[in-house]
């Protein structure tokens, strides 16, 4: 064999097809050592196929395979074809991604080929006759371990056809020898009835005697077998021709030697004693009865014999015939199947799964280390017993024995699995997770000879992957399930209402007070209270209820089969018990709230999210009207409904900002005190308004979006991207010299923005990177927010009017005590309310109201602003008090910043 830089052999093709037809293998039937191997070969690297394929001129043939339905296919698409051009395994790890392979029928369709590893089967001469493959339909790589096995079961497979092919030479020389040894028997007999015979009547019958002696001669020299005979000294007297054949001598060279010139030192005095034994006996007991010996040939060499002697008189002169058979080629094939013998042994010991194997009965014959591990029985011990003396499986839920040792288990004759949730129970009583298959095992017939079970201690694996379901499944902090659990038990709740009409209940938790805890004492607190209230709520539901953990404060509780009177029972049992619950922490104690959202189900009308999402509306409801209490969701509910459109609201405003669809709306604002026949087309002062685009283009006017936007903390992110765009477009308008530049813009601020401590850094950034001038920003803050954050607003107002920002204090007078916290907060401006401004004509107490404000205004230094400026009567009257400015769709109606597009 030789082999090239590129590893590949270089093949004599004739003298490889000559060494493989001298298998006489080609298209015979299956035999079962084969098949083992296959089988075997498949469960060391986990693939669903794997074969035994010898390939001729035109084709290869599988002489044993698993996984395919064909006996052979062309040689030219064959991958095998490729292995045996090599001295090493050939491997594709994807036959999809190799261009030898891409196109190959194999791989296209069935057997859909995506994996292949070939190892040679190369001869003691260096022809590889052929490959033992493993195949597999996915993309994959073998260990090194698994590629050594695969290399040892080839090699064994190899040794199978060696074997095979001594064994079929072996049985014709037998037959040969048995058909010659038969004869020679049948011959010997008659020759030593007749040699009797023939020596009482030799006087008489001397023609008898000279056919006799003719027909010894043809035995004499016909036979295969070398054959002397030995006097009562051991000295050779006659010897036949084939002597030299089976010995090496030539007849002639025989005669008058001791019988030790054929026998090695080491067994000559052996021989001696024992001949010596027998004579003195007196007994003539040799009667061609065979025993194996060693022969000492001419060249010194030594040879396996079969011999046979037997006594016998010549004449009144006693001799002793031996023949003597060449056995070496018997040898030869023994040795071979014992050392093949071994070599599975040795596999069998060293891999690392169980294998135990079981006659036809059901009787163990063979356990190897890991089994004997794992079961706690020794090999010796456990042979003869059965399978299931040794092999306790049982299954890990039941506790009942599995029927995969059966015999009925492997009838069809495919490798069947042992079972995912089977427990080994050990000799001494330790359990074992363990995963494996049991095959039969057949003879040359297709007979069943017994079967052999291969399993793994997969306890780790199973302890791990019940750990990671567990996690998956359970919130860490307090053990309770988690959201994605829930859910899944809500939705098989739901179907068993479906089933049995049996209505469920559920319910929604919100801590309250539970963010005091945090704030005060951390976050560690915050933990530990939420493990509390775990455990107290645990104590206070049934055993078939399901407590989870839905979010920060949040928990849920599924109540099976509960209808709505016990619900609410059990929702009030849970609310009193955490209102009683005192948590402390180091020197402080804290009583906390819970309220509680119930639904209830005793239909398939609601889905899982509707039923979520009306539990959830609930609790807020429940917050709503005073926290720590309970609320049930009914249908067409008032309150609910208004949450519904709330919470509709918040994934609008979301998507509004992600998809920039808010469009900011300006309206003027005039100097009143300038001369009436001036135009108000160029006014220097302006309110920023707020307008939200639908997907369909629609505008949509603040009071629809703005009170859910307070509710639910949105406000701060409108204001900050009012301010960010109201920056941008001065900035680009001072940039082009527009007439932005001599605008001042009055932006509105909400409570959440007041009350949020990064928001003055952020204006001052937003400022620096504009680069525009504080003074062209006036911010604007209703009274009543004003008066709700009194404290923050004056910071607030007296660190941006610092940088020369401006502030209005807009709906002025609509509060109760407005004149008592005006002179806390440093305004610019007053914006009167236009409730007060609108009926100013008609109705001499709104007439009052007006100068009162403008006057009290005034004398503080504040200028004022009348909102709602209808016509041009309201103007002539708000003129004649004095009011500053006004604004109003008498003066202006709100128009885009950017008329062109009406964005920002």
């Amino acid at each position: 064999m030789t082999v090239t830089r590129d590893n590949k052999i270089v093949v004599d093709e004739k003298a490889r097809l000559d060494a493989l037809h001298q298998y006489n293998i080609l298209d015979t039937g299956r035999e079962g050592v084969f098949d083992d191997i296959v089988h075997l070969a498949a469960s060391i690297c986990d693939t669903p196929m794997s074969t035994v394929t010898l390939v001729d001129e035109n084709r290869q043939w599988f002489k044993s395979r698993l996984g395919l339905t064909v006996s052979e296919t062309p040689r030219h698409i064959a991958f095998c074809s490729h292995t045996i051009g090599r001295p090493g395994p050939f491997i594709v790890h994807d036959a999809l991604t190799d261009p030898r392979f891409a196109d190959n029928p194999m791989v296209k369709g069935e057997p859909n080929i995506r994996f292949y590893v070939g190892i040679p089967l190369i001869n003691i001469d260096g022809h590889a006759v052929g490959t033992l493959t493993v195949m597999d339909h996915r993309p994959r790589r073998l260990s090194d371990d698994q590629l050594f096995a695969l290399r040892v079961l080839a090699h064994q497979a190899l040794t199978q056809l060696e074997s095979r092919r001594s064994i079929v030479e072996l049985n014709r020389l037998m037959m040969e020898r048995d058909q010659a040894q038969s004869g020679l028997q049948r011959m010997h007999d008659e020759l030593e009835a007749r040699v009797h015979a023939r020596t009482r009547e030799l006087v008489q019958a001397t023609a008898a005697h000279k056919n006799a002696e003719l027909l010894y001669r043809t035995l004499w020299e016909t036979t295969t077998d070398a054959v002397l005979i030995l006097d009562m000294d051991d000295v050779i007297r006659y010897a036949n021709p084939s002597t030299l054949q089976v010995l090496g001598y030539m007849p002639e060279e025989l005669i008058g030697k001791d019988l030790a010139t054929i026998q090695p030192e080491r067994f000559r005095e052996a021989h001696r004693r024992g001949k010596q034994r027998y004579l003195q006996s007196g007994l003539k007991k040799l009667d061609w009865r065979s025993t194996e010996a060693t022969a000492l040939l001419r060249d010194g060499t030594e040879l396996p014999v079969e011999i046979s002697f037997s006594d016998m008189d010549l004449n009144g002169r006693r001799l002793f015939v031996g023949f003597f058979r060449d056995i070496a080629e018997r040898k030869k094939a023994e040795a071979a199947l014992f050392e093949e013998k071994e070599r599975a042994q040795t596999t069998l010991k060293s891999i690392g799964d169980a294998v135990v194997s079981a006659d036809v009965d059901g009787k163990i014959t063979f356990l190897n280390p890991i089994a004997e591990q794992l079961t706690g029985w020794r090999n010796e011990e456990a042979a003869g017993r059965t399978l299931s003396q040794v092999l306790n499986l049982v299954d890990e839920e039941t506790g009942m024995p599995v029927a995969c040792l059966s015999p009925d288990t492997t009838a069809s004759g495919r490798p069947a699995g042992i079972g995912s949730r089977t427990l080994l129970m050990r000799r001494d009583g330790e359990q074992f997770s363990v995963e494996g298959s049991i095959a039969r095992l057949l003879d040359r017939d297709r007979q069943s000879t017994g079967c052999v079970i291969a399993f793994r201690d997969v306890s780790l694996a199973r302890k791990l992957a019940a750990q990671l379901s567990h996690q998956a499944r359970h919130d860490p902090l307090t053990g309770l399930v988690n959201r994605m659990e829930f859910e899944r038990r809500l939705r098989l709740a739901l179907g068993k209402v479906e089933v049995n009409g049996i209505g469920h209940g559920l319910l929604y938790l919100d801590l309250d007070q539970f963010k005091v805890v945090n704030d005060t004492c951390g976050h560690v607190a915050g933990d530990e209270l939420l493990r509390q209230i775990s455990a107290v709520l645990r104590l206070n539901l049934r055993d078939s209820d399901t407590l989870a953990r839905l979010g920060g404060d949040e928990f849920g509780v599924l109540l099976e089969s509960c209808p709505p009177d016990a619900a609410l029972r059990i929702a009030e049992k849970l609310r009193q018990a955490v209102a009683e619950h005192i948590f402390a922490w180091e020197d402080k104690r804290f009583t906390v709230g819970v309220s509680i959202g119930h639904v209830n189900f005793d239909d398939d009308t609601l889905t899982l999210a509707e039923i979520l999402s009306n539990a959830d509306a609930a609790c807020y409801v429940a917050k709503e009207r005073g926290r720590n209490r309970i609320y049930t969701y009914l249908p067409k509910d008032q309150a609910l409904a208004t949450r519904h459109v709330e919470m509709e609201w918040i994934g609008r405003i979301t998507s509004a900002l992600d998809e920039q669809r808010f469009c900011l709306y300006v309206q003027p604002i005039i100097d009143l005190q300038r001369s009436a026949a001036e135009p108000f087309s160029t006014p220097s002062h302006s309110e920023v308004l707020l307008r939200m685009r639908e997907r369909d283009g629609r505008m949509v006017l603040p009071m629809a979006f703005i009170p859910a936007a307070e509710r639910y903390n949105l406000m701060p992110a409108l204001d900050r991207w009012v301010i960010r765009s109201v920056f941008a477009h001065i900035a680009a308008s001072v940039a082009a010299g527009g007439r932005a530049s001599r605008v001042c813009y009055a932006i509105n601020l909400s409570g959440a923005s007041l009350a949020d401590e990064n928001f003055l850094n952020f204006v001052r950034r937003e400022f620096a990177e504009s680069g525009i001038a504080p003074s062209q920003i006036c911010f604007e803050i209703t009274e009543t927010i004003a008066i709700a954050n009194l404290v923050n607003a004056a910071t607030l107002m007296g660190e941006l009017k610092a940088l020369g920002c401006s502030f209005a204090l807009d709906d002025f007078g609509s509060g109760m005590s407005s004149f008592a916290y005006l002179k806390h907060l440093p305004v610019d401006f007053l914006k009167i309310d236009g409730c007060f401004v609108r009926d100013i004509v008609d109705d001499p107490i709104d007439h009052a109201m007006v100068a009162s404000i403008h006057h009290i205004g005034h004398l503080m230094g504040i200028r004022t602003i009348a909102e709602f400026v209808e016509n041009d009567l309201i103007l002539d009257k708000l003129r004649s008090i004095g009011v500053d400015f006004a604004q109003g769709n008498a003066i202006g109606a709100a128009a885009p910043l950017l008329p062109e597009s009406g964005n920002v």
